[in-house]
């Protein structure tokens, strides 16, 4: 994924980004809301290992004709990394996201902006049917990021707090922003 929106730009991860990505891992008020109330807790070590299981890092992986980059920078359009993103698609054509922002920049509507981005080029550009996405419990501000995107709950006994966008979801929204 590499697009550009009015603020922010998301792109592929590159190994340049390993540091912002330890320091983003490792506070503990982004990751609370991930499973880690303490951060992760990952050393350069730890971050150059995970970097070479990734598509990027692998020429194989990274030439072949894959639909989706699975990680992503989020950045100001100035070049400031200010968050993550990733995504899967699974065999019935669903893609599961999820992304975290640095605390200074929340409240400011990039998290908005990255979502849609992102759901404009995933139902663009590789046929998924719906995006899903599995917020905190305890996350109200996450939840209104996802209603503000044309998310709505769909719990499953497994996922009791799964959120879904489909394409036709997306397709009302997206009418709705271009118009207004």
């Amino acid at each position: 994924m590499n697009v550009l929106g009015s603020r922010i730009h998301v792109r592929p991860t590159s190994h340049d980004d390993l540091s912002f990505l330890q320091t983003l891992w490792n506070d503990a008020r982004v990751m609370r809301c991930k499973g880690f109330p303490d951060g992760m807790h990952v050393n350069a070590t730890a971050m150059e290992q995970w970097w070479q299981m990734t598509p990027q890092a692998q020429p194989a992986l990274r030439h072949a004709a894959l639909p989706v980059a699975p990680h992503c920078i989020i950045q100001l359009r100035e070049g400031e990394q200010i968050g993550d993103l990733t995504y899967s698609i699974d065999a019935n054509h669903r893609a599961l996201i999820d992304f975290k922002l640095a605390y200074p920049f929340w409240g400011h509507g990039y998290a908005t902006e990255a979502l849609r981005l992102a759901l404009r080029e995933l139902f663009t550009t590789t046929g998924v049917r719906a995006v899903l996405i599995e917020p905190a419990q305890d996350n109200p501000a996450a939840m209104k990021v996802l209603q503000r995107c044309g998310f709505h709950p769909v719990p499953t006994e497994n996922h009791p707090n799964r959120w879904e966008c489909t394409r036709a979801d997306f397709a009302v929204l997206d009418v709705t922003q271009t118009v207004a």
